[in-house]
């Protein structure tokens, strides 16, 4: 097997939106391979200090714009959720049962484009239900299943596992140990791949 990133994401991050859309062709052309860490943002931020991109009202006008320039650089369609930023709460913890029922690409790809191409608010379980449907995937169970105590630990837990390991926002990548921040160090993630 060849090497592997690891994508530490949540569903209310714009820039894990451009880094899911972008990344998979980029490690297809080097033969590594994509492992997905759904984790709670705002869980990191509460435990790290880190008050997020949002806080700082000039900050946040900034931002907007530049994540439009890289989803325009990364070939990305953007049409982000007037809802932003929503409680994802429900949709991550539905990333641990897409595991368990192995279609993970199938539904964090719908939950992205639900949220940043069709604009849908993904904090109301009855929206995620009809998403999760019109893919193909059994919404009943989804909305079941993320109830479940197991699930909600799991990504409690790989909440806390990304915090020990000095993560402090998303995308966060790793390659070997390394950690990378943000959908704008792709590049970065690749070259680490291509080392001896």
């Amino acid at each position: 097997m060849g090497k592997t990133v690891e994508f530490m994401y949540d569903f209310v991050s714009v820039p894990s939106f451009i880094a899911w859309k972008a990344l998979p062709p980029m490690l297809e052309a080097v033969g590594a391979q994509l492992v997905l860490t759904p984790v709670l943002v705002g869980g990191i931020f509460k435990a790290t200090g880190n008050a997020g991109p949002l806080a700082i009202p000039a900050k946040t006008e900034w931002y907007r714009a530049d994540l439009a320039l890289w989803a325009r650089k990364r070939g990305v369609v953007f049409n982000p959720s007037p809802f932003l930023p929503f409680r994802s709460l429900g949709v991550m913890r539905g990333a641990y049962l897409a595991a368990e029922r192995n279609e993970t690409g199938l539904y964090v790809g719908s939950v992205f484009d639900a949220v940043f191409v069709h604009g849908r608010n993904m904090g109301d379980m009855q929206v995620v239900a009809d998403a999760l449907a019109a893919a193909g995937l059994d919404a009943k169970a989804y909305v079941q299943g993320v109830e479940r105590a197991d699930i909600k630990q799991r990504l409690l837990d790989a909440t806390q596992r990304a915090v020990d390991r000095r993560v402090f926002g998303v995308p966060t990548f790793f390659v070997d140990g390394e950690l990378f921040f943000g959908q704008d160090r792709i590049e970065f993630v690749l070259e680490a791949l291509q080392r001896d």
